[in-house]
């Protein structure tokens, strides 16, 4: 039931809005984000119809409270697309929109015009981008034939809603090439058209090949069972070569032993081991100094000295 939200309203009814608004915040409820995980909105909508029963919740306050706990995606789209489609404003109807815009899948009894194709085209985008994994995994054989299997498998998966399907399909095209024929096509432009990516591929294989067979380069064949990996190519071992013999180094011989130089005669020795005795040399009393008198002096007397003090 819609109402003016500019209308006079009764006191006592602004004053019940408050309790039942405070008395739901106050049992701290949860906040969903838009998660597509049946387990995450199972348990936010089964908590939250629980709070309005324990908290005696009206009606009319239901989904303007419960649209409070949205955030972050869940948010945005109740702003833009979920509160303009919303039929009448009862937990019944927002409920029922709520599963049919995140819920993995699609509850019984959900009518079609509340069905969100936006799941159903994001579900087509994660086949599509699974397949586009594998795609590029797989072991490609002739250029032909992944041109060929890429038209027949891969082209009808690729979504037309998503942003330039056309360059979307020949980048993946390219980037599934061998690195060799990778280098030698062009990148995708806005003018290029499958088939045209396809003669530039088949011409880059004609190239890759006749470098290669100039080069003479054997690549290895694939198994004749079918697809899959080539056997590896094992080169010959080269020939045995003998290790150098080397000579083994000559015995260490030793030189002619030439007698020591004689040492330097001492003189003390010598003379010490002829009997001489340098202490006794020393302790020798010295010649007494010859004393020579002249013939005028022999005669005279030499006077005795005296101290002055004793007379005469």
């Amino acid at each position: 039931m819609c109402y003016d939200r500019y209308a006079v309203m009764d006191p006592a009814l602004v004053e019940e809005d408050r309790r039942s608004t405070t008395s739901f915040f106050e049992s701290q409820p949860l906040f969903f984000d838009g998660t597509r995980r049946t387990v995450s909105l199972s348990v936010w909508l089964y908590d939250t119809e629980l709070i309005f029963r324990t908290s005696h919740i009206v009606e009319r306050l239901q989904v303007s409270l419960a649209s409070r706990c949205l955030v972050a995606d869940a948010r945005l789209w109740w702003m833009t697309w979920g509160e303009r489609a919303l039929p009448e404003r009862t937990w019944a109807h927002f409920r029922t929109l709520v599963i049919a815009r995140y819920g993995p899948v699609p509850e019984e009894g959900v009518d079609e015009p509340y069905r969100d194709p936006e799941i159903y085209r994001d579900m087509y985008h994660e086949r599509y981008y699974v397949f586009v994994a594998d795609w590029h995994a797989y072991p490609q054989e002739s250029m032909g034939y992944y041109c060929r299997r890429f038209q027949e498998a891969m082209l009808p998966h690729i979504p037309q809603d998503i942003p330039s399907p056309g360059m979307q399909a020949l980048v993946i095209l390219r980037n599934g090439l061998p690195l060799p024929i990778r280098q030698l096509t062009p990148m995708p432009a806005a003018d290029m058209t499958v088939g045209h990516m396809i003669e530039y591929i088949l011409g880059a294989e004609v190239i890759v090949h006749a470098m290669q067979a100039d080069a003479h380069v054997v690549e290895p064949e694939a198994p004749a069972g079918g697809i899959g990996e080539p056997e590896p190519v094992y080169e010959p071992e080269p020939a045995y070569e003998p290790e150098p013999v080397y000579e083994p180094e000559p015995e260490y011989e030793p030189g002619p032993v030439y007698p020591e130089d004689p040492m330097p005669a001492d003189p003390v020795q010598e003379a010490e081991d002829d009997g001489y005795d340098a202490d006794e040399d020393m302790d020798a009393p010295e010649d007494p100094p010859v004393i020579v008198i002249s013939s005028d002096d022999e005669d005279e007397e030499e006077e005795p000295e005296h101290e002055p003090g004793f007379g005469g």
